[in-house]
């Protein structure tokens, strides 16, 4: 009896709470509208899906947009209702991605699959099967054995709604798929995205609706996989809408003297090409882009003995010299970067702002190093003001630890007015105060006599970054406070920021914000109590 009545009232319970639902404001929602607000919130979680670019782990896709459905049961019945919110399938889990397929009915497919997380599953060949409902396939794979059947039977299908493809293998993986399979959808393909899958030139399924080309192989020194020059040509005139251009191996080795014309990108927005430098030279006589894409060359040298300022002096002279930037035009911006890896890679990246008045307009110059790299450092910064002018603003990235005396540090760049920002990042923190702090000038009375060739004290500096720093690395001296104040003598900084840096000391920040009241100091990070 009593059992039957706390039924009775529960039953009750949730009629008025049903009742009450039904009257706020988002259940009084058109379905279509509440569905539409509940794909997009699914969408968000998308975009934070992992990069497919190498040497970069992946990540899962957010699935927290599933806690609609447990609201109430007006959400529940318009989520289960509407097949496109249930259409991006994720495999990090079977039995979700079994449910997911099934509600998505017949509504077009996106397959987001990591090989290195997901495990490969029938719901996976299941929808990959599904030809005609492809819209989106993006891979990251470690071997391809368990989806080359289904892949293979695209060869004898058409898939016209397939927009975008992207795969990537893993490091030291390479892809071991049918050539043939993606042909089908030539036609229909947006975004076409082919890392380290074993593919050449005359392989790729290029088509007229193309609008964004990745392309990355790990035999940058063979030159089997790559295009003539007469199939490069053909082939981007083949994709008229062309927008994010990226190559890493695939360049012509060679230009041909027949194409006495280089060949203009109308849609360009970004165009990023990683080979060897003479490669990217012989790019650089081949391609013209719009004056506002942002371009992004990395030319790598493949020797160690290989000097790698004359790669970059290679590179520069190259931009002008085949008018690929026109000697009339400047940089807006200007990034060189060279990363410490295997093989040496000075990297630049630059554009230009469209609309702006070039008579009046000036570069704006990044120069980032990573560890020991830094060694040519004296010669790259005359190199690039020779060929590419010299920049109204300066600024230095510094990475890892700097093989390279303070002194020819200071040699290099202390000198430079236009350099305003420096950033140190995972640096050691000994080397900031030596390398900052102005040199002693001395009458030499005191016994103390500054050198004539100690270089610059960076007379234009107002802005320092400390990015990963132990601030406590010089425990036992004195004071942190005391340190950078020192360090800041004489400069005209207003502005220090520290970003995921450990072991700073809340007392000695707080006595530089007030020591120092002009100078707008920043910590993103906890501050130690000791």
């Amino acid at each position: 009896m009593l059992a039957r009545r706390i039924h009775q009232l529960e039953c009750e319970l949730r009629a008025l709470r049903t009742c009450h639902n039904a009257v706020t404001l988002t259940c009084r929602l058109p379905p279509e509208i509440l569905s539409r607000i509940f794909i997009d919130l699914a969408s968000m979680g998308l975009s934070a899906w992992y990069t497919l670019a190498a040497n970069k782990k992946p990540r899962k896709v957010s699935v927290s947009w599933l806690r609609v459905t447990f609201v109430c049961r007006h959400w529940r019945s318009v989520a289960l209702q509407s097949p496109s919110l249930w259409s991006n399938l994720v495999f990090s889990n079977a039995n979700l991605a079994e449910a997911m397929l099934t509600r998505s009915k017949g509504a077009p497919l996106t397959i987001w699959y990591n090989g290195m997380r997901d495990n490969p599953s029938s719901v996976l060949t299941t929808a990959l099967s599904s030809v005609d409902r492809l819209r989106s396939v993006k891979f990251s794979l470690d071997e391809d054995s368990y989806i080359q059947p289904a892949l293979l039977a695209w060869a004898q299908k058409t898939g016209p709604t397939l927009t975008s493809f992207e795969m990537s293998y893993d490091i030291g993986n390479s892809g071991s798929l049918s050539k043939a399979f993606l042909r089908s959808s030539s036609h229909s393909l947006r975004i076409l995205s082919l890392i380290r899958c074993g593919y050449t030139w005359g392989d790729l399924p290029i088509g007229p609706n193309i609008t964004h080309l990745s392309l990355d192989t790990d035999k940058i020194d063979s030159d089997t996989h790559r295009p003539t020059h007469s199939m490069f040509v053909y082939s981007l005139q083949q994709m008229p809408h062309l927008q994010c251009f990226n190559l890493i191996g695939f360049l012509p080795c060679e230009a041909d003297t027949q194409y006495s014309e280089p060949i203009y990108i109308p849609s360009l927005r970004s165009l990023s090409l990683e080979d060897d430098a003479r490669i990217i030279e012989v790019s650089l006589r081949i391609l013209r882009v719009p004056r506002g894409a942002r371009v992004d060359l990395n030319s790598r040298c493949f020797t160690e003995t290989n000097n790698i300022a004359e790669s970059v002096e290679q590179t520069v002279r190259g931009l002008r010299a085949f008018k690929f930037v026109p000697a009339n035009r400047v940089f807006r911006k200007l990034l060189f970067r060279v990363e410490s890896q295997v093989v040496y890679a000075p990297h630049f990246e630059f554009w230009f702002e469209e609309g702006a008045d070039e008579t009046l307009a000036r570069p704006c110059l990044t120069l980032s190093f990573n560890g020991h790299l830094v060694d040519f450092l004296p010669d790259y910064v005359p190199l690039i003001c020779k060929y590419l002018g010299i920049p109204d603003s300066m600024t230095l990235h510094l990475k890892g630890y700097l093989r390279m005396s303070i002194h020819t540090l200071r040699t290099a760049l202390g000198r430079i007015s236009q350099l305003n920002t420096v950033t140190f990042e995972e640096v050691p923190f000994r080397h900031v105060p030596k390398l900052l702090t102005r040199p002693v000038h001395s009458d030499g009375t005191d016994g103390t006599y500054a050198s004539s060739d100690e270089g610059g004290c960076f007379p234009g500096l107002t802005i320092i970054n400390f990015v990963a720093l132990d601030m406590g690395a010089l425990h036992g001296q004195e004071p942190q406070d005391e340190i950078i104040l020192s360090m800041l003598d004489g400069h005209a900084v207003n502005e220090i920021n520290f970003r995921n840096c450990t072991n700073l000391q809340k007392k000695c920040f707080e006595m530089m914000k007030e020591k120092l009241p002009s100078v707008l100091f920043s910590c993103d990070s906890v501050i130690s109590e000791t």
